[in-house]
């Protein structure tokens, strides 16, 4: 039996892997047995029949095989030529969700990067989170560092735009996984779900705020308004005035009106806080995507720290390995890059761009246009919003390579694919959850198979690619021979982590999982832990002035349908998709049955989406739960591919973070033909 870790989020749930299968870790000191089924289902995806298994090189639209060196030659030499012409911002890189959790792959890919010279960096981050590294850089010094919500010793949970019963949760690792917010009801805490629609969460651990989507902001600072002392005068933190006069602005008859909720809902909502001697508030996902992201979670923030509940058991604490790690960071010149965009003038966060200007970057003419593209676990073709001009601009490169499990639908119009490993083929560590989690292990793992035909690391093909381009990593040819050395990581990796248990361990129900490490504790962040001028956590930044603004401009919600997006039990993001569960269809929209009901559409009938962008037919399901006016469709669906309608390009990105707007966008509902009664839902 084999102990490993699954990499598909920051749960890292523990996995073991026996007789060709993957189960639940019933003794895993973190997970306890936990996992979803996108992990135990994790084979489906490293053994299908489809993965690409050698080096591709396509000539006039064949694509042949080939070996490693003639694929890694060919990619080189289609891009020495673009780089020596036109310099090194002709070439861009997009990174996906995966490499995220490959933790020597995402740091080899930085250093590609930074060796290649370009600043047209673009990752899956844009559709997902940047606005809380973007929040983190503004407020803390680095974006390495993020409140954790302390939930285990929480009376009261609120939180906003997530739905752990099916996804877990994001920039959050649970001990125990889900059933984290089990023993929460159990000893008789309070959970409330701020959402646009009833969640799965809310229906099985608490109450449900439902808000207008994109509104969740108003909410926030009508909150902050109402619980706020008259003044701050705490040393430790600065900007908080600034930020209390705009909340203060944000009344709760005016948050009412745009948020949907009544003014007593949200009184109660804030005598619910104020009440509660430890309140943990978290965000995700459906107020990241949102148009105010990075003022959410910053209002998010100052909420805990007005209410007592920053630095606080209970609360928000921060991890001594984030604060560690930031500092790590900034000496090896990790997430400093301050370039701005070609196209909409964007800043670089996370030490990359918006993926919304990626067409736009491609398409534009200029002296620095992208000319190709290294495109990294990603199908940007499929998760980016406005995918048919994306589509146009991929055509049109002079060069594209791919890194991946499989041909995406980028990789369709690659010049060369490189077959890589799925996380089950390489040892790893744990490194994205560490800053994240509670608990007192950086867990480690083997190779769980063998890989699969000739698949290579992340970081192997990395560092090879940068050799034949004459950019070695960290400058540095030896270091990149080294790490593209097939395998030499998945026989490192266990080998030392058996050393520092050795050695510094040695408790035994440890053995095997990973090295024991620093976990966060209350009141040793504030007034040293921020990397900022005096150490003091800035509430508010210049770089803010604008959103008061923004906020002045939007109007209450008119009527019509917005579309609202949704995870999966099987999927995750847009790589995973796929799998299904027998019984529950997922390329279809949710409705409210109201609204169903005036459409004249019944359950499995088809209707079209209809945007600026564009236009899409899927199946109509009535959902409980779903509010009217609302049309709920899971994120980058093959098939039915809801990113494609949505809006593109610098008017529909976040200023602060370049966050795709993905949620609360307007689009039109209208009934196709009615299908035969025998056709059955897909």
């Amino acid at each position: 039996m084999t102990k490993t870790f699954c990499r598909i989020c920051e749960a890292a749930c523990g996995l073991t892997y026996e007789d060709g299968k993957l189960r639940p870790d019933r003794e895993h000191p973190v997970s306890r047995g936990f996992v979803c089924a996108k992990g135990t289902r994790f084979l489906e995806v490293a053994e299908h029949p489809t993965r690409l298994r050698t080096p591709m090189v396509r000539r006039d639209g064949l694509a042949r095989r080939a070996s490693w060196d003639e694929a890694i030659e060919t990619a080189a030499s289609l891009l020495r030529p673009i780089l020596d012409r036109h310099g090194p911002h002709a070439v861009g890189l997009y990174l996906g969700n995966p490499l995220a959790f490959a933790s020597i792959g995402q740091v080899a890919a930085v250093f590609l990067a930074r060796a290649l010279g370009t600043r047209n960096v673009f990752t899956a981050g844009s559709q997902d989170c940047n606005n809380k590294f973007a929040a983190a850089q503004l407020m803390h010094g680095s974006p390495v560092i993020q409140p954790v919500p302390d939930f285990e010793h929480a009376e009261l949970a609120v939180l906003f735009g997530t739905n752990p019963a099916v996804s877990q949760a994001s920039f959050v690792h649970l001990e125990g996984g889900a059933t984290l917010f089990d023993r929460m009801r159990a000893r008789g805490a309070r959970m409330i779900w701020v959402d646009v629609r009833e969640t799965e969460s809310a229906k099985r651990w608490g109450e449900l705020v439902r808000v207008r989507a994109g509104t969740d902001v108003w909410l926030l600072l009508a909150l902050l308004g109402l619980l706020a002392p008259p003044a701050s005068t705490d040393p430790r933190v600065e900007g908080l005035d600034t930020l209390l006069s705009l909340a203060r602005e944000i009344t709760p008859a005016r948050a009412a009106d745009l948020t949907g909720l009544s003014e007593a809902a949200i009184r109660d909502l804030a005598a619910a806080i104020e009440r509660s001697p430890r309140t943990a508030l978290h965000m995700s996902v459906g107020v990241n995507q949102g148009p105010f992201g990075t003022l959410a979670y910053v209002a998010l923030q100052a909420l805990a720290f007005v209410t007592g509940n920053y630095d606080a058991r209970g609360g928000s604490l921060f991890s001594p390995l984030g604060v560690k790690g930031a500092r790590l960071a900034r000496r090896a010149g990790f997430f400093t890059r301050q370039d701005r965009s070609r196209v909409g003038d964007f800043p670089t966060v996370f030490d990359s761009l918006p993926g919304g200007i990626l067409a736009d970057e491609i398409l534009t003419e200029g002296r620095e246009r992208v000319r190709a593209m290294i495109v990294i676990a990603g199908d940007p073709l499929q998760s980016i919003p406005g995918a048919a001009r994306l589509e146009e601009a991929f055509g049109s490169l002079d060069a594209l390579v791919c890194l991946d499990l499989f041909e995406s639908r980028t990789g369709r119009l690659a010049d060369v694919l490189l077959p890589a490993t799925s996380w089950l083929e390489r040892a790893d560590f744990a490194l994205p959850g560490l800053p994240l989690q509670m608990v007192d292990l950086m867990q480690t793992t083997p190779a769980t198979i063998p890989r699969v035909g000739e698949a290579r690391a992340d970081h192997e093909a990395i560092a090879q690619l940068s050799l034949a381009l004459d950019r070695p990593l960290f400058g540095s040819r030896l270091a990149s021979r080294t790490l593209a050395r097939p395998g030499l990581a998945d026989r490192a990796i266990p080998a030392l982590t058996e050393l520092a248990w050795r050695a510094l361990d040695r408790v035994p129900a440890r053995r095997g999982y990973g090295v024991q490490v620093g976990t966060p504790q209350p009141d040793t962040y504030l007034g040293r832990g921020p990397m900022t001028p005096g150490h003091k956590v800035r509430f508010w930044d210049p770089a803010l002035d604008a959103e008061r603004e923004r906020l002045a401009r939007h109007a209450a919600a008119q009527s019509g349908f917005v579309l609202l997006g949704r995870r999966r039990r099987i999927g995750h993001n847009s790589w995973l998709h796929g799998g299904t569960r027998e019984g529950t269809p997922e390329g279809e929209a949710w409705m409210a049955r109201v609204d169903m009901q005036r459409l004249g559409v019944e359950d499995g009938d088809a209707v079209t989406l209809q945007t600026t962008q564009g236009s899409l037919s899927i199946p109509a399901r009535a959902k409980d739960g779903v509010a009217e006016g609302t049309v709920v469709v899971p994120h980058g669906e093959r098939e039915v591919n809801v990113n494609a309608i949505l809006p593109a390009g610098a008017a529909h990105v976040e200023p602060l973070s370049g966050m795709c707007v993905m949620t609360g966008v307007p689009v039109d509902v209208q009934p196709r033909a009615r299908r035969e009664a025998s056709t059955a839902a897909p």
